[in-house]
């Protein structure tokens, strides 16, 4: 028997991704760099699951906005 996978969360309210999803949808970081700022207590929030690391999609997203710089000097 098989059973179809579906897109569906399962009612879940996060979409997640793992540290190797992570890395790979943002450019310049690694898995490596990932562990570091988990050990760092830097990065976005992320979550174990026993002995599984995930993030959720929209705090990373949000951690990331907040990292958003303007560009250039600011005359006053």
């Amino acid at each position: 028997m098989t059973t179809a996978m579906n897109s569906d969360t399962s009612g879940l309210s996060h979409v997640f991704l793992s540290p190797d999803e992570l890395a790979a949808a943002l450019p310049g970081v690694t898995k490596n760099t990932l562990a570091m700022w988990r050990y760092e207590g830097k990065g976005p929030r992320y979550r174990k699951l026993g002995r599984i690391v995930v993030y959720a999609l929209d705090e990373v997203e949000a951690w990331i906005e907040d990292g958003a710089r303007d560009g250039g000097a600011h005359a006053h």
